[in-house]
C-alpha cells in the first residue's frame, strides 16, 4: 500500500509521470477526475487526457466526494487533479468550514486507506501574489491544502518541465 502525491507547475509533465507510475501496478486501475468541462478549451484538455489514458483505467469523474472515491473496489486509483478539487470546493462550498471539513474527511479516508493510490496537485503560489481577493484564497488554501495531504503521502514527487525529483 503506497499513497504518491505529484506536484508541480501548469503543464510540466506530472500528470504524465503519475499516469506512467500508475501503469507499474497490476490489476484495476481507476482514474478519478476532478476537472469540470465548462468550456471549449477545457473540453480539449479532458480530450488530451483521455486520449493518452486509452482504455488503461476505468474513469470515474468526481468534482467534490472524493473520500467516496477511496470506497471503490480498484487496486490503485489515480486522482488528477486535487487543485481543480480545491476550486470546486471554492465555488461550491461558500463558507471556510465546509472546504475545511471536506479536506479533514479527505485526508481522513487516506490515512486509512489500504490500497495504492496517486494523486496529481499543482503548486500554485510560486508567481506574484494577485490583487484578486479569490486568486489569494484560492492560492492559501491549495498550498495548505497540498501541505496537509502530502503529511500523509509516502511518496512525493515535485515535476518540473517533465522531469520528476523525489521530495519524500
Amino acid at each position: 500500500m503506497s499513497i504518491i502525491l505529484y506536484t508541480g507547475g501548469m503543464k510540466s509533465g506530472k500528470s504524465r509521470c503519475a499516469e506512467e507510475r500508475a501503469l507499474k501496478y497490476k490489476g484495476k486501475r481507476l482514474y478519478v477526475a476532478t476537472a469540470q468541462i465548462i468550456d471549449k478549451e477545457m473540453e480539449e484538455r479532458v480530450k488530451k487526457h483521455r486520449e493518452r489514458r486509452k482504455d488503461l483505467f476505468d474513469t470515474l469523474e468526481e468534482p467534490l466526494k472524493l473520500k467516496d472515491t477511496l470506497k471503490k473496489e480498484y487496486d490503485l486509483i489515480m486522482i488528477d487533479c486535487l487543485t481543480f478539487w480545491y476550486n470546486n470546493l471554492l465555488f461550491y462550498y461558500e463558507r471556510d468550514e465546509e472546504r475545511e471539513k471536506e479536506l479533514t474527511q479527505f485526508v481522513d479516508a487516506l490515512k486509512n486507506f489500504d490500497k495504492n493510490i496517486i494523486l496529481v496537485t499543482n503548486e500554485v503560489g510560486w508567481g506574484v501574489i494577485p490583487v484578486n481577493p479569490l486568486a489569494r484564497q484560492f492560492i492559501d488554501f491549495s498550498g495548505m491544502a497540498n501541505q496537509r495531504i502530502q503529511e500523509v503521502c509516502h511518496e512525493t514527487y515535485l515535476v518540473v518541465s517533465g522531469l520528476e525529483v523525489r521530495l519524500k
